[in-house]
């Protein structure tokens, strides 16, 4: 899965995020020196010498959502270049800091582009401008809103592997039950708003306990995974110099309350006493209540389809995200593989990064249906036959013509977890949006200078 919302595992370290920072910085250096490199600026030369065989740290996840397989297409090529998978178990972040403290960095790694920062913050990265300049063959021809995932600090750290929109599913089932029009009919009508979505879930949440159909299944608190309400009310995260937060303005406290009152108000979207039932399940945030048929509708990615959705048998049907007073913004995720300061071999470790990110592993991602194209030349060329019959190739290539890749800060997870704790109050009705936000701005603006 390359996009989760369940904070413990994907965004940065939030229980010992202070301590694996501090350890990275006062280790960097030494590190660094461990693994012959030297601490800033852009990869030296290569000084492999022959065959090199360069080590991939990942999770089992990653691993299994295409990584290995790109891996396995890589070395099956016969070059002298052959990458070994490196198992990581528990955090990814804390695994490589702590590899970094002991001077045993891998060549390369592969996150989502939350996770990365500590790595950064501790000179543990290679930038990668000075490659993507040389290359003339598949840099140019990358989307800029999948290698964009990765600027920060006026340099890009990762070469893109994946790359997904939000989008809506729904349960045409529990639609004709209750005699409610489909969305993607009010989408071709123009009147797919947030207001329709809202009116729907309400025509569609229905009985108690385990037979409750939620009409709009919506569990996250994760601060990125909610731009997909929070640009299409017009909000936004931080201005424009990323030093102060704006979620605050009118339009963005709109948005969280109006995802909150989903739960609170409504009763459309499942408390946590309602989902218990399905926290244990693969994707423990995706999916589950849809592929039980007690979801009329959910937003996800289409990277997260696999395990629920496209295994559910019942009649399914997909829409965009809904407009909103901003129009239609959609959010979504890319994931990438890095090259480490511990390599030996950096230039090797390009050539394996380039072909994570280009056509044939686009390819294989495909076919395991865990991405979108994030070519220039191939996104106008989506054929039906990637997909699943129910699944809207259009609405895809829309999705991805409004994407905004999400504006990353250093120390995005500890204001994401910062916001995810309050956030539930919101979501419980113990406080407003109003409220939560006054009370934790000025930390925010705090993280975002520090």
């Amino acid at each position: 899965m390359a996009d989760q919302g369940t904070l413990h595992t994907f965004a940065g370290v939030p229980r010992t995020r202070r301590a694996y920072l501090a350890l990275a910085g006062g280790i960097a250096a030494g590190a660094l020196a461990a693994c012959g490199q030297a601490g800033s600026g852009s990869a030296p030369p290569s000084q492999a010498q022959g065959p090199v065989t360069l080590r991939f740290a990942a999770d089992r996840g990653r691993l299994d959502a295409g990584v290995q397989a790109v891996i396995d297409a890589f070395n099956a090529r016969g070059g002298p270049i052959k990458v070994q998978a490196d198992l990581v178990t528990g955090s990814l972040v804390e695994r490589i800091l702590t590899q970094a403290a002991a001077g045993e960095l891998p060549d390369l790694t592969h996150t989502h582009p939350r996770d990365y920062h500590s790595w950064v913050n501790g000179g543990l990265l290679v930038p990668l401008d000075d490659y993507i300049k040389k290359d003339r063959t598949n840099a140019p021809d990358l989307l800029p809103t999948a290698i964009d995932y990765w600027n920060r600090d006026g340099k890009r750290w990762a070469m893109p592997n994946n790359l997904s929109v939000q989008s809506m599913y729904f349960n045409k089932q529990i639609f004709d039950r209750r005699g409610v029009k489909y969305p993607d009919a009010y989408e071709k009508e123009g009147k797919w708003t947030f207001d329709v979505y809202l009116d729907i879930a309400r025509q569609l949440t229905s009985g108690t306990g385990d037979d409750k159909i939620f009409g709009a299944t919506w569990m996250h608190s994760a601060l990125d995974i909610q731009l997909g309400f929070l640009w299409p009310f017009g909000a936004d995260l931080w201005d424009k110099d990323r030093q102060k937060t704006t979620l605050d303005s009118k339009e963005a406290l709109e948005a969280i309350q109006f995802q909150a009152d989903l739960t609170h108000k409504y009763g459309l979207a499942p408390t946590a006493d309602e989902w218990r039932p399905f926290s244990t399940a693969p994707s423990s945030t995706w999916g589950a209540a849809f592929s039980a048929g007690r979801a009329a509708i959910e937003l996800q990615p289409n990277d997260s389809l696999v395990q629920h959705v496209m295994a559910a048998t019942f009649p399914k049907g997909h829409v965009p995200m809904p407009k909103g007073r901003a129009g239609r913004v959609v959010r979504g995720l890319a994931v990438g593989a890095h090259i480490t300061k511990g390599s030996k071999h950096p230039d090797a470790a390009f050539e394996h990064a380039n072909f994570q990110a280009g056509k044939e592993s686009e390819k294989i991602m495909l076919g395991l249906h865990v991405s979108l194209p994030w070519h220039k030349s191939t996104i106008d060329k989506m054929e039906q036959s990637m997909f699943q019959p129910w699944e809207s190739v259009a609405f895809y290539q829309e999705g991805v013509r409004r994407l905004r890749p999400t504006p990353y800060v250093a120390k995005f997870g500890d204001i994401s977890s910062l916001y995810a704790t309050n956030y539930t109050q919101v979501r419980h009705g113990q406080k407003t949006a109003a409220q939560m936000i006054t009370e934790i701005k000025s930390q925010i603006d705090s993280l975002l200078r520090a």
